[in-house]
């Protein structure tokens, strides 16, 4: 799954949410909220949503900064259908989440990965819009959090409680997301693994470049999360 096309970071490409770039548009995202409100009554429901977040990404190609809009489309579905179906709802939503948070969390990973092979290819990147391309993942997790808070405050009482709870504990425990962009963010950063020296004789002079220059701004931004997180933690302390 590439939630980025490869050419949206390179040069004579657009940039992330320029006029080219594939935004969701109202009828896709109502399209997603009825497909999302008709799992709440299948079976499984953790897996429906992760396959149903993970096609909608895949087909979009979106850029990173417009994944909330397919967050809160699915989540809100999901949410008016297990107000239809009645009875309890605080597990349905958890799995709902849990399905949602695996399916993003495996988008950013498939970013990183496109980034690294783009680099060991050799193309050139623009700094600005690889730079931008990283902030985004950087902000994803916090993307996911505050598009869940805002179905709960669209919501009615109920949905809006329990939902408003499920995003309070995500913020202060941490996501898949979370994890996976920090792991994508340390493997960009670390540059080409193969064997050290040998895994780096084997990059044209072009790929070496890319790759050191993909490394050194993916290096800043995770320093970036880095002290972000510590502050977090910070302000947790009793």
């Amino acid at each position: 799954m590439n939630l980025i096309h490869k050419d949206s970071i390179m040069n004579d490409a657009p940039a992330p949410g320029s006029a080219n770039s594939t935004i969701p548009d109202n009828m896709q995202l109502a399209k997603l909220h009825e497909e999302a409100a008709a799992t709440a009554s299948e079976p499984d429901l953790r897996e429906r949503v992760r396959a149903l977040t993970a096609r909608a990404l895949d087909e979009r190609r979106l850029a990173l900064g417009e994944v909330a809009s397919v967050v809160a489309a699915i989540m809100s579905g999901v949410g008016r259908g297990l107000g239809a179906r009645g009875g309890e709802i605080r597990e349905g939503l958890k799995q709902a989440v849990t399905g949602l948070d695996e399916a993003v969390g495996s988008a950013a990973q498939a970013t990183s990965y496109t980034l690294s092979e783009a680099a060991a290819q050799g193309r050139a990147f623009k700094d600005n819009e690889l730079k931008a391309s990283l902030e985004q993942l950087r902000a994803l997790e916090g993307q996911m959090i505050d598009a869940l808070k805002h179905v709960a405050s669209e919501s009615g009482s109920k949905l809006n409680e329990e939902l408003g709870y499920l995003s309070d504990h995500l913020k202060h425990s941490g996501t898949r997301t979370g994890t996976q962009v920090r792991e994508a963010l340390q493997q960009l950063a670390s540059g080409v693994k193969a064997t050290g020296k040998a895994g780096r004789a084997g990059l044209s002079e072009s790929a070496s470049v890319a790759t050191d220059h993909l490394a050194q701004v993916a290096s800043g931004v995770l320093a970036a999360l880095s002290e972000s997180l510590k502050r977090h933690s910070e302000r947790l302390r009793p």
